[in-house]
């Protein structure tokens, strides 16, 4: 096991990051890079609400008990995203990783930082 900021913060076993990969950033590849001691990100955007978010997550976690993470990307969009759900969503499963992209996340740190989100 190599020791750095990253793995020391987030409890994986090699400072690797699979970002979020919108297309690709599902629950099989996210268990898989979890499973293989590296950090994952499950992408939000391919679920139409929080219930759906929710369920991925859940799946993962049956799949892997190692630590993986959510991204969360904060674009402008004609059609709405729920954001709030996403946000419900990840603490509500016990997710303690976020990313964002996009633009701040400072309407979501006040209640990602009261659980104990990073």
């Amino acid at each position: 096991m190599i020791k750095t900021a990253i793995t020391e913060m987030f409890g994986v076993e090699t400072p690797l990051v699979m970002g979020g990969m919108t297309g690709v950033g599902y629950g099989d590849l996210v268990a898989a890079v979890a499973e293989a001691g590296a950090l994952g990100f499950l992408v939000a955007h391919h679920f139409q609400s929080g219930e759906e978010l929710i369920a991925e997550i859940r799946r993962i976690q049956g799949m892997t008990k190692k630590p993986f993470g959510v991204n969360l990307t904060l674009l402008p969009s004609l059609n709405p995203i729920p954001y709030d759900e996403y946000r419900k969503a990840i603490i509500e499963s016990g997710i303690k990783i976020v990313e964002t992209a996009g633009r701040s996340p400072i309407d979501h740190l006040p209640d990602f930082k009261a659980n104990g989100v990073k």
